[in-house]
Formats: structure tokens, sequence, C-alpha cells
């Protein structure tokens, strides 16, 4: 064996200096391309989730412009059933429309001698009106919403035809990634049924038919997705309805109701809460209204103070109340309270309802 230097040791090798400094450069360079690689992974996972934000705020505009659009030509189309009869005779033609929500009744010269209004209310509109809260999504389905169209039935020379109802029903069903986002999908569901009146002396005016979710189902759209909130109001002011003289002279007016419906609409982005975006549509109603019963109906008042410390006014059902976080509020938990918002969570859950501060 030999030995080298003055010890008698051997002397470390070019060859072993060389492999040391190789496998320390190898470990800087896989450390480099490391951090590298993170880097743009990074920037892609950025990039690609902000990519996916910008496509989402691009459908939610069109769902919404789209979606509002649908609900407004469809609340122009409300209707009472009517009949329309044209006959002739030996005696000359019998020409008459009737209409489910009155009764008009002439001399032979033209004159309105009695004008009756049908109190039934089955062929109003009906809805749950929040009075500037809003209807958030739950577990269940909720029917906010539903109106008739419908077509005359006519009794003439040429023939006998039956008229139609579509009735058509706003729905607020909870979204497919609802134990996430708390989110839910609006959809327009039309049902349709026939009605005849021939046995009828009042036809129209005397029609006994009224909504039922057992009328079968004609077709069932989702028109918004990644709703978060709607809220439904209504304006009325009066109008002339007829002014008719009796036989014996006595002069009567009668009056109707000219509804306004308002309707908004809120989404927001299943990741990210803060992202949302709303439309509204505002139709002057042709039937009346009736106010169906709704809970959890929630606006945010005011915000009294933010941060960890703070407090926000909000309406409960109709009721104002002080709530600050870690408190419950219809069902929720109070998680935070911004500078224009408060945010609600289900508790033991992800599950969250943003209150925004409406603009006066």
């Amino acid at each position: 064996m030999k030995k080298g230097g003055k010890n008698g040791y051997a002397r470390p090798s070019r060859f072993s200096n060389r492999s040391a400094v190789t496998l320390i450069e190898i470990l800087l360079a896989v450390l480099m391309m490391s951090l590298l690689f993170g880097s743009g992974y990074g920037i892609m996972s950025y990039s690609r989730k902000e990519t996916e934000k910008g496509f989402w705020i691009q459908q939610a505009i069109t769902q919404l412009r789209n979606g509002t659009r649908a609900l407004s030509m469809k609340l122009k189309m409300t209707s009472y059933p009517s009949t329309i009869i044209k006959k002739s005779s030996g005696g000359g033609d019998v020409q008459k429309v009737i209409s489910f929500k009155e009764k008009r009744e002439y001399d032979f010269t033209g004159r309105l001698r009695k004008l009756q209004v049908n109190p039934d209310d089955s062929f109003d509109m009906h809805a749950i009106i929040t009075d500037g809260g809003g209807i958030a999504p739950n577990f269940n389905e909720q029917s906010i919403m539903y109106f008739p169209i419908c077509t005359p039935e006519r009794d003439t020379s040429e023939g006998y035809e039956e008229g139609t109802i579509t009735w058509v029903e706003l729905v607020l069903k909870p979204a497919r990634h609802y134990n996430s986002s708390g989110l839910g999908s609006l959809h327009l569901i039309e049902r349709e049924e026939t009605y005849s009146t021939k046995s009828d002396p009042d036809r129209a005016f005397g029609l006994d038919k009224s909504f039922s979710k057992s009328i079968p189902v004609k077709t069932d759209k989702l028109i918004i997705d990644d709703v978060r909130e709607v809220d439904i109001e209504y304006y009325e002011i009066d109008e002339l309805r007829g002014v008719y003289v009796t036989k014996a002279g006595d002069k009567y007016e009668e009056h109707k109701k000219r509804i306004l419906v308002s309707i908004g609409i809120t989404c927001s982005h299943p990741k990210d809460g803060k992202i949302w975006l709303s439309d509204h549509c505002s139709v002057i109603n042709n039937v009346g209204i009736v106010v169906m019963e709704g809970t959890n109906l929630m606006e945010l008042i005011k915000i009294v103070s933010s941060g960890a410390g703070g407090s926000a006014i909000v309406k409960h059902d109709g009721e104002e109340k002080t709530v600050r976080i870690g408190e419950t509020l219809g069902g929720y938990k109070v998680k935070d309270i911004l500078g224009n918002a408060v945010i609600l969570v289900v508790p033991d859950s992800n599950i969250e309802r943003y209150l925004t501060l409406k603009e006066s």
C-alpha cells in the first residue's frame, strides 16, 4: 500500500475534488430550477384563476341580460282568461268579449249599464315581495313568483276553440355547488292547460281554475346561474276601470290598480364572494298582484362600525336588529362586518351570504 505525505496518509486525488464540486453544483442547479418552476407555476396558476374570473364575469353578464329580458317578455304577456263570441243570428250579429276579471252589460244604444268585478284573485300574479330585502337560496326549491299568460277561447260562426292558460313560475333552486358556495340557480318553469266555458252562462267570468304544481310541466329552463339573491318590489297607482249609469240614473265608477313590478337579481362568483353582478327589470303588469309570504328576508340598513368590534343594523323579516360578529341571525352566524357589507355564514360550513349596503 502506498503512503504519501509526512504522516503517511494519502492525499485526496484531483478526481475526488472535482466530484464534490460537481455534486454541489447539481444541488444548486436543482434548487434554482425548483424556484424557477415554482414561480412559473404560481404565475400560471394566478393567470388561470384570473382568466376564469374574466370568463365568469362575461358569462354572468350575458345570463343576467338574457334572463331579465326573457322574464320581462313573459311579464308583459300576463293576461286574464277571456271568451270571444262572434256569431250571426236571425236578429243580427252577436259580438262579445267577456273577461274573467270583469263583466260588462250594455243597453241597445251601446251605453254601459253595469260593470261587475270578479273578486277572485286566482289569476293575479302571486309573488314574494321582499320590501328592500332579498330572497337567498337554501337547500330547498323556492317558488318566488307565478302568473298566467292566457289566450282567449273563441266561439264563432266558424266553430269553437278552447282557450289556453300558460302558468309561468319563477323558481330559485340550490345550485349544484350550493354546499360550498351557497348560491342558487333561477329557473323559469311553464305549465299549460286548456279551458272551456261553453256550459257556463257567465263564460270566462265564471271560470273556476287556479295554479297547481300538478299541472304537467311544459318547459323548465335555467335562465340565470350562481344567483346570490333575488329582490322583488312593486308599485301601484289607481286607474279608472269604467263608469256606468244604471237605468235608474245612478252613476258609478270602478277603479283598478295599475302594477309596476321590479325584479332585481344578483349573481356572485362561486369561489370569490367579493365578485358580484346584478341586473333589474321593471314591467307594468296586466293583472293584479297577491303578496305571498316569504321567510328569512334580510336587508342591510346601516353599518354602524366595521371590524372585530363592529356592528350593523339589519332588517330581518320586517324587523330591524343590531348584530355583531359571532351573533346569529336567521340561522346564519355573523362572520365579518365590512365597510359596506355584512358576511353571514351557515354554522359548520363554508356557505356564505353577503348582505350588501344598497345605494339610496
